[in-house]
């Protein structure tokens, strides 16, 4: 009588292979299911305006003679945000773009009023070498 040439221990040890890796397949397959990484390729871009700073929107587009100063797109028009951010010690803060998004700093000498924290406001905004900064606010109600 011969013995078995498959032994206890080898059909234990095929088993746990097997048991592995039909793991590994079910983790992989869960994995690629719940997979909410990754971001658009737009999100990826960063783009850095004329004095250096990075940002996330592109620069403007000038034509040919004009220079930045002379470019107004986004100073002709209000945008809405409001207050998230104010130091009473310092007077300043930050206002919030509902659109963008953007963190934009402004100080009370610089806008010529008070403003509280969560305050609803309409501003314009103008770009510096330190970043954005508020020009003008009006208060909404």
């Amino acid at each position: 009588m011969s013995k078995s040439q498959i032994t206890f221990n080898k059909k234990e040890r095929e088993k746990k292979k097997l048991l592995k890796k039909q793991q590994k397949i079910e983790k992989k397959e869960f994995n690629k299911t719940n997979n909410d990484k990754g971001k658009s390729l737009e999100e990826l871009f960063a783009y850095v305006d004329e004095h250096g700073n990075i940002s996330d929107r592109p620069a403007i587009k000038l034509k040919e003679g004009e220079s930045p100063s002379m470019s107004s797109n986004h100073q002709d028009d209000y945008s809405f945000g409001k207050v998230v951010h104010y130091n009473t010690d310092s007077n300043y803060g930050f206002i919030r773009d509902n659109e963008t998004q953007q963190s934009i700093y402004f100080n009370d000498r610089l806008v010529g009023q008070k403003l509280n924290l969560n305050q609803k406001v309409k501003f314009k905004f103008k770009s510096a070498k330190q970043g954005a900064q508020v020009t003008e606010v009006l208060i909404e109600y």
